[in-house]
């Protein structure tokens, strides 16, 4: 019986690599959040309001959709990549209407284990991070080396509440989400031997949050905002 050879696909560093981060993203956000969501049963975790349950499910379809699209790539299935990817243009804006509901929810109760102001200025720059870095690896959908990093690096710059629910401190949670782009700085030394631009613009700015989050919490405006959030 004549037989018919399948052609392999052969593994890029690139399926390996941007698969790999996507999945340590979601093993970060899984450990960070099992107590208090994932293994709380997720729809009936007991959390202070509903925009916060409808804030969890917004994040973690972006995780497991980022897993997903990688995943996808990695198995040359690029026509369903390209389908799926509708959810890249809806997702990203409810997720940031959302999580600045959320975090003004929690400025307002109170009870929380950081000051409110450096919480702000925290959150906030990682979701104008978030949005600016997708928005531009979304228009650049069809230069691969640009959209992967930018998906990447800019659900990157969400990692802060996950990684600071490892109970190590703010400072170590500083640390790892600095160190987190780091990981594709290295890798675009290893496979282009120069580091991509995305990469460089995405790190400036994940920096950038990082470095001035404390001064930049410090100014007195913060305190006029959490003020209006507590009285309205």
């Amino acid at each position: 019986m004549a037989t018919m050879a399948i052609p392999k696909t052969k593994l890029r560093s690139d399926d390996i690599f941007f698969l790999s981060m996507a999945l340590l993203i979601l093993v970060i956000v899984v450990t960070g959040f099992a107590q208090s969501y994932f293994l709380a049963g997720m729809i009936r975790a007991k959390l202070p309001s509903p925009i916060v349950h409808v804030h969890g499910a917004l994040f973690v379809s972006w995780i497991f959709l980022l897993v997903l699209q990688a995943s996808l790539v990695t198995l040359r299935n690029i026509k369903l990549h390209m389908t799926l990817g509708i959810l890249g243009f809806i997702l990203p804006s409810l997720m940031v209407i959302a999580g600045i509901l959320t975090l003004f929810g929690s400025v307002h109760r109170g009870l929380l284990d950081i000051p409110p102001e450096l919480l702000l200025v925290g959150d906030l720059e990682n979701l104008l991070i978030f949005i600016v870095l997708v928005s531009w690896g979304l228009l650049a959908r069809r230069q691969s080396a640009f959209h992967k990093r930018l998906m990447i690096l800019g659900t990157m710059a969400l990692m802060g509440p996950a990684i600071d629910r490892w109970g190590f401190g703010i400072n170590i949670t500083i640390g790892v989400i600095l160190a987190l782009p780091l990981l594709v700085l290295v890798y675009d030394l290893y496979s282009l031997r120069r580091v991509h631009r995305a990469t460089i613009v995405a790190c400036a700015m994940i920096f950038t949050a990082m470095l001035t989050i404390f001064p930049v919490s410090r100014l007195g405006f913060w305190q006029h905002v959490i003020t209006r959030i507590r009285h309205t």
